[in-house]
């Protein structure tokens, strides 16, 4: 299981970061986020030196959420020294993930 951010360390850890992290935006509630847990923990560990993967908890960090997955959980947003670059909504396989990289 990946880190899960909250409103705290989201700029340290994602915005402040050189390089590429992926940030899953996801709901405990939400059955996508729940199957998309082992894929996401694959892609971790396959990308792990490419970049870091992180989650949001949206119910934990509402302001995050809006700002970044208002469209449904789960999103992923590649971040790139800081920007916001490409955001994938929904299930999404293991290869589309990794090739984020």
């Amino acid at each position: 299981m990946q880190q899960v951010l909250n409103d705290a360390d989201f700029d340290s850890k994602v915005l402040d970061a050189p390089g590429k992290v992926l940030v899953e935006f996801f709901a405990t509630w939400c059955p996508h986020c729940q199957r998309m847990q082992p894929i996401l923990d694959d892609v971790a560990a396959k990308s792990a030196g490419a970049y870091a993967v992180y989650q949001v908890d949206v119910d934990k960090s509402p302001d995050l959420a809006s700002e970044y997955a208002p469209n449904g959980f789960p999103t992923y947003v590649l971040f790139q020294d800081g920007a916001a670059v490409k955001t994938l909504t929904g299930e999404q396989s293991e290869e589309t993930l990794l090739a984020l990289a």
